[in-house]
């Protein structure tokens, strides 16, 4: 059986954006989110090298949409998820809806 996936979406107001870290051969940054739904969530993402451009092109209070790839690792008997971004859009239609509801 084959299934084909659909990229996965999160949208949301940005909070906050970490500082990138270098490696050697890598770069990482992070952002915190909360999302605009019913019971919003806060949401760390990350982004590595070439897709910290992305971020840098945000501010906080943005909105954005986030494509993002989830992974799990295990360590330890412990299981940790990252949440990883590989395109960040500015959302401006929702940007434009929340100016004019503070009006």
């Amino acid at each position: 059986m084959k299934t084909q996936m659909q990229p996965l979406t999160i949208c949301g107001k940005i909070l906050h954006i970490g500082n990138v870290t270098q490696g050697e051969n890598w770069n990482k940054s992070e952002f915190l989110i909360v999302t605009s739904e019913q019971y919003p969530k806060e949401i760390l993402i990350h982004v590595w090298n070439d897709k910290i451009e992305q971020l840098g092109r945000c501010q906080v209070n943005d909105f954005i949409i986030a494509r993002v790839n989830i992974s799990s690792k295990k360590n330890q008997e412990k299981y940790y998820t990252e949440v990883t971004a590989w395109k960040i859009e500015i959302d401006f239609n929702t940007m434009r809806k929340e100016v004019t509801n503070e009006n």
